[in-house]
């Protein structure tokens, strides 16, 4: 298998868990106040959203490097 083949593939994938997830969460600790004697921290949940229209597109990237990948020079 070529490395492109490899890419290809998994740009694929890629883009089909951007389409069926739309968003990932995670969590971030920020420091509200940090003196000496008391540490306040407070823990945020963010959220990280994409267009629908980029999971089909990497999955059309993906495709285009498995074709050009299958074909050998001459």
């Amino acid at each position: 298998m070529s490395v492109l083949k490899a890419i290809g593939i998994i740009l694929i994938v890629i883009g089909i868990a951007m389409l069926a997830t739309g968003a990932f969460h995670y969590k971030a600790k920020k420091k509200i106040l940090d003196t000496d004697v008391v540490d306040i921290s407070k823990t945020e949940t963010k959220i990280v959203t994409w267009p629908r229209i980029a999971g089909a597109v990497v999955i059309i990237g993906g495709v285009a490097l498995l074709l050009l990948g299958g074909k050998k020079a001459q």
